[in-house]
C-alpha cells in the first residue's frame, strides 16, 4: 500500500502497491524565486516520499527533465517502467527520502541555473530547498538526481556547491553542447524567420498545440534564456536575420557545458558518489558528451560509476534500478 498525504489537510489517499511508503505534498516559500522576471509562482509545491527513514537515511532531490516538473516523476506509464515501479522495487530493501520540487517556468522547464531572464533556480535548489530539508530531517547526506536537463542540473549544481551535495545521478544530462544543441539552431532560425524573438515567444504561449519544430525552437529559446540572458532579455546564439552563429554568445553557452567545466573544476568531484548513465543511441547525441565526462573523470582518477545501455534518450527510468542501489547499499 502506498499512502499519499496532503500536508494541508492531513488526509490520505491510497494506491495498491506491495510495499509501504508515504508521499506527502507540501509547500515551500522560495525566497530565491521572489521577484523573478517571469512572475512565476514562488510558493512551490514539494513532494516528499519517505520509506523506512532512519537517522542515517540519505535525501535525494529529483530534478525533472525539460517540459517536466516535480510531479512528473509520478506519472504512470502503461508502456514502460516508470518511477512508481522503481519505488516499489526499492521499498523492500532500502530506506530513502526523496524530495521532488516544482521547478516549472513559463519557458516550459528548467536548466537549474541562476538567470536574470528566468530566475534563481540554482539558488532555489541549493539554498531554499536544502534549508527546508535540514529543517525537516536535520543534517543528512544529500544527493541530486535527474535525467536530461535534470541530469545537467545535478552535475552542475554539485560543481557549484560541492560542500553541500554528497554526489549525484546524471542520466543523459545535457553535455557537449556542440553536438546536443547546435543541430537545433537551424530549425529555430527557420521557424522564427520573419518574426521577432518576442513575437515568437508571445505566439507560442498563446497557441493550444505546437508542432515539433516549434517545440524545438522554444527549447532553444529557453536554453538561451538560461545560458545567455541579457538582463531580462535573451541573446540568441545565432542571428535571427541570417542564421549565422554568433561566437560571443555561443561561447557563453559553452561556459555551462559540463565537458568544458570539468577541464578546470574536476577536483571538486573528488570523494563524491558519481553515477553516470546514458543510452548508447541517444537521439540528441548526449551519449557522446556523457562518455567524454566519463573519460575526463577516469583520466583524473575520480572514482565513479558509468554505464551505457541499449537505449535512446527516453524511457530510461529503469536505469535507476542500477543507480539508486549503487548509492543506497552503503546506508543499509
Amino acid at each position: 500500500m502506498l499512502l499519499i498525504k496532503n500536508s494541508s489537510s492531513n488526509l490520505y489517499t491510497s494506491e495498491t502497491l506491495t510495499s509501504m511508503h508515504e508521499i506527502i505534498v507540501d509547500k515551500l516559500v522560495a525566497e530565491s524565486l521572489k521577484g523573478n522576471p517571469l512572475r512565476d509562482e514562488y510558493n512551490r509545491e514539494i513532494i516528499k516520499i519517505e520509506n523506512n527513514v532512519k537517522s542515517s537515511t540519505p535525501v535525494f532531490i529529483g530534478l525533472p527533465g525539460f517540459f517536466g516538473s516535480g510531479n512528473s516523476f509520478l506519472n504512470k506509464s502503461y508502456t514502460s517502467f516508470d518511477f512508481k515501479d522503481l519505488l516499489e522495487k526499492l521499498d523492500t530493501e532500502y530506506g530513502y527520502i526523496m524530495i521532488l520540487p516544482d521547478t516549472m517556468t513559463k519557458f516550459g522547464g528548467n536548466q537549474f541555473v541562476d538567470s536574470t531572464a528566468i530566475g534563481n533556480y540554482k539558488s532555489f535548489i541549493a539554498r531554499d530547498l536544502v534549508d527546508y530539508i535540514h529543517s525537516l530531517y536535520g543534517n543528512r547526506d544529500i544527493y541530486l538526481f535527474g535525467k536530461s536537463s535534470g541530469g545537467f542540473g545535478s552535475i552542475s549544481i554539485t560543481l557549484d556547491y560541492p560542500e553541500i551535495f554528497k554526489g549525484f545521478i546524471d542520466i543523459s544530462g545535457d553535455s557537449y553542447f556542440p553536438y546536443c544543441y547546435l543541430p537545433d539552431f537551424s530549425t529555430a532560425y527557420l521557424t522564427m524567420k520573419g518574426k521577432t524573438l518576442e513575437g515568437f515567444i508571445e505566439s507560442y504561449r498563446q497557441q493550444m498545440v505546437h508542432s515539433q519544430d516549434e517545440l524545438e525552437t522554444y527549447n532553444v529559446v529557453a536554453m538561451a534564456a538560461s545560458y545567455s540572458p541579457d538582463g531580462k532579455n535573451i541573446q540568441l546564439p545565432f542571428s535571427i536575420d541570417t542564421g549565422e552563429i554568433l561566437p560571443d554568445v555561443w561561447n557563453k553557452w559553452l561556459e555551462f557545458d559540463p565537458v568544458n567545466r570539468l577541464s578546470g573544476e574536476v577536483e571538486k568531484l573528488k570523494g563524491k558518489k558519481i553515477i553516470l548513465q546514458t543510452g548508447n543511441r541517444d537521439e540528441y547525441k548526449i551519449n557522446i558528451g556523457m562518455n567524454m565526462i566519463h573519460e575526463i573523470l577516469k583520466r583524473n582518477q575520480i572514482d565513479h560509476y558509468y554505464k551505457e545501455y541499449p537505449n535512446g534518450h527516453f524511457n530510461t527510468n529503469y536505469f535507476y534500478l542500477d543507480s539508486f542501489p549503487e548509492i543506497l547499499k552503503s546506508y543499509k
